[in-house]
């Protein structure tokens, strides 16, 4: 019996990458200002570089490109621009009509990691809060994925316990480790970055290629636990 759910947030319910989209927009219009050259063309060179070397330095290469001394004050501020932006994104197609349905026989948890300011930020946007009873901010708490407390705290939150108590999330190496630490099922979502990626020594107890996949087979692993 899996009565509480406890759910990722960043590539389980929305693609992360059209968060990192959306801060590099934000960041273009900064600094396009600071320029004086076209938005646009701006953010292709962002993307071009994040395509081809990650985000590590996109704000330097940019502003380098562009003739503007890539201060550190400067680029202080670009990195505070792009977690405090309000993110232009959206759950993917049916998870919002997935968690309404669960919530009619489940509660419902989300349990997300990283800078507190953006989850919150993400979760404004997207709506979500409002879909589950609670949303545990990993580290808010000094607790960042995989430690086990979060989901822990989170089970607490909605009275569940261990034995009907289910972690739902895309990467392993934070959901899948955390739930194992914490004695809890998992199940895991093949959805974005780490879709393709094998996790040999931390395999879910099952897995679906999407969160509204998931939905259905919550209920059958349900009927045979």
């Amino acid at each position: 019996m899996a009565r509480a759910l406890l759910i990722d947030l960043d590539d389980t319910l929305y693609d992360e990458a059209s968060y990192v989209r959306s801060g590099m927009a934000a960041v273009a219009r900064e600094i396009a200002g600071l320029a004086g050259a076209p938005v646009p063309e701006v953010e292709a060179l962002m993307l071009e570089e994040l395509a081809r070397n990650g985000r590590g330095k996109v704000f330097d290469v940019a502003l380098e490109r562009l003739g503007v001394a890539p201060q550190p004050d400067l680029i202080k501020g670009l990195v505070e621009a792009y977690r405090d932006h309000r993110p232009a994104i959206r759950l993917w197609p049916g998870v919002r009509e997935a968690l309404a349905d669960l919530a009619q026989d489940h509660r419902l948890a989300i349990v997300t990691d990283g800078l507190g300011l953006m989850q919150r930020r993400k979760v404004e946007a997207l709506g979500v809060e409002a879909l589950v009873e609670t949303v545990v901010y990993c580290w808010e708490l000094g607790w960042p994925k995989p430690d086990p407390r979060p989901y822990l705290k989170a089970m607490e939150q909605l009275g569940g316990t261990p034995a009907e108590t289910l972690v739902v999330g895309d990467n392993p190496g934070h959901d899948m480790a955390a739930a194992q630490a914490a004695g809890l099922r998992s199940l895991r979502v093949r959805t974005g970055r780490f879709a393709a990626e094998t996790f040999p020594n931390l395999t879910a107890d099952a897995e679906a290629d999407s969160f509204v996949a998931a939905a259905p087979l919550i209920r059958r692993l349900e009927t045979v636990s």
